[in-house]
Parts: C-alpha cells; sequence; structure tokens
C-alpha cells in the first residue's frame, strides 16, 4: 500500500473527534477515494473508521466507553434543538440544517422544560450554550455563519440517534402491548 494521502491531518482531525464532511476539501477527497485503505489502517490501530450515509467520515470509540461529559451536553443540546424544530417549523430537516442559529434565541433556557433539562447537566446560562456550540464546531458538526451557528451534515448522526430512539421507545410500548 502507499502512503496514504493527508493521512497526517486526517488522523490528526479524526482521533479528537472531529466529523470530515465534503466541505473539507481534500482531505474529505482522500477518505472518499480510498476508504477502504483508511479503514484498514484504522482497524490495525483498534479505530474504527465509519461513513454517515450523508457523507460524514468519523471515528467510533470502543463500546465500553461512556459518552463523556461534553459528548452528553451535545448529545441533550441537540435533541432540545430538534424537537423544538419539530414543534416549531413544518420539517425538521431543511430548517434544522439551513437556520442561522444565535444563542440569545436558542429554546433551551427559555422553555421550562427545557431549562430543567439543561441545568441537569450544569448548562445555566447563555455562556454554557456558546460553550456548547463551540465544541459542535470543534467536532465538525456545526460551523460559524452571521453571528450564529449553522450545522453541518454531520449533524445527521444526531437525527439518527432520535430516530434510534423513538424506534426503542416505540418497539417498547410495542412489546408492552401484546
Amino acid at each position: 500500500m502507499d502512503t496514504l494521502p493527508h493521512l497526517e491531518s486526517i488522523f490528526h482531525q479524526l482521533r479528537r473527534g472531529y466529523h470530515v464532511t465534503p466541505e473539507d476539501g481534500k482531505v474529505y477527497r482522500a477518505l472518499r477515494d480510498r476508504f477502504e485503505e483508511y479503514q484498514t489502517l484504522f482497524d490495525g490501530l483498534g479505530l474504527d473508521l465509519r461513513k454517515h450515509p450523508k457523507d460524514a467520515f468519523y471515528l467510533v470509540a470502543n463500546d465500553n466507553v461512556q459518552p463523556s461529559k461534553q459528548a452528553r451536553k451535545m448529545g441533550l443540546f441537540m435533541l432540545v434543538l430538534i424537537e423544538h424544530v419539530g414543534e416549531t417549523h413544518g420539517s425538521i430537516v431543511p430548517s434544522l440544517f439551513e437556520t442561522v442559529f444565535r444563542v440569545e434565541r436558542l429554546p433551551h433556557l427559555k422553555e421550562a422544560r427545557y431549562e430543567e433539562y439543561m441545568n441537569a447537566i450544569d448548562v445555566h446560562d447563555a455562556n454554557d450554550l456558546r460553550t456548547i456550540v463551540k465544541t459542535l464546531r470543534r467536532f465538525g458538526f456545526a460551523t460559524q455563519a452571521d453571528n450564529g451557528f449553522t450545522f453541518r451534515r454531520a449533524a445527521y448522526r444526531f437525527l439518527d440517534l432520535c430516530r434510534d430512539a423513538s424506534d426503542f421507545v416505540e418497539d417498547r410500548s410495542d412489546s408492552a402491548a401484546n
């Protein structure tokens, strides 16, 4: 196997949790064009390289690893936002990916139910929300835009989690009904 292009950059980005998407140019193209080779290399290092159907490459941690506090904050932040968008917009997906969100307008600390959820994970003010948004940007889920932020295609992973959770709840209620 010849030297994989941009290997050092790809490894550095992926190992710190970044999600590589088409917006990442040459790094994305290298992963797309030689995915199996990168996957084999990472597998040899005990890492699982995956490609999301919406064109995002990422590494998955060992199943025995518990989500970090940071991951839990991002997850709850996104679940609240997805639920809010679902309740206030006609369609979740276009609204989530086409809207420029501003921290001061987010529902997380404005609605009592959401505020209770956020307080449970030590998110109490706009600065805490900004820290979560900064983390979302660092991992490639969001990008800075017009005094706010927008979501990149890597955020589809959160939509998958919501769908999986919904399927799980449906399956459990179907089992209980039988």
